[in-house]
């Protein structure tokens, strides 16, 4: 993947944020159902995103690819216009983000049962659910190889 990955920074409360942030040029925010956590991604134009989210054991994911930023947290994909922080869609993933596989288009994430290729204005193209939390994947030839955490194996074609 040809991106980068602005700087996250965590705190231990929204008025703790408020603190962080007071000198900062907060451009956006990202805050998902029932937040309880806070932090901010710093980007390297100085901008900020500030975002509140469920904790759910998984830090919010951030990269910075080409003219956009995605944002990966909880059960929501976002991107915002990298130089304005504009937000240009919000996706509601199946289950709860994990990673980013690939940024081609379509953007391909993976999620905790399954992986979504998602087009560049924030439309489902295809989604494929496993029958359990995944432990592991790789790709290979257009597939997604890989098993659950009940070790059943699945394969996965990624349409073109």
């Amino acid at each position: 993947m040809n991106s980068v990955a602005p700087t996250w920074t965590g705190v231990e409360s929204r008025s703790a944020l408020a603190s962080a942030v007071a000198d900062q040029a907060v451009a956006s925010e990202l805050v998902t159902e029932d937040p309880n956590a806070w932090g901010f991604f710093r980007l390297p134009s100085g901008k900020v995103l500030v975002v509140g989210y469920a904790d759910l054991g998984l830090l919010p994911v951030a990269v910075l690819s080409e003219n956009r930023l995605l944002v990966g947290v909880d059960e929501v994909l976002a991107s915002f216009a990298a130089d304005t922080l504009e937000k240009q869609f919000s996706y509601r993933m199946p289950s709860v983000f994990h990673e980013f596989v690939s940024l081609a288009d379509p953007f391909v994430v993976r999620d905790e049962i399954g992986f979504v290729g998602i087009s560049a204005d924030g439309k489902e193209r295809w989604c494929s659910l496993t029958s359990g939390p995944i432990k592991k994947f790789a790709i290979e030839h257009g597939r997604i190889f890989g098993e659950t955490i009940d070790d059943e194996p699945f394969v996965i074609g990624i349409p073109p």
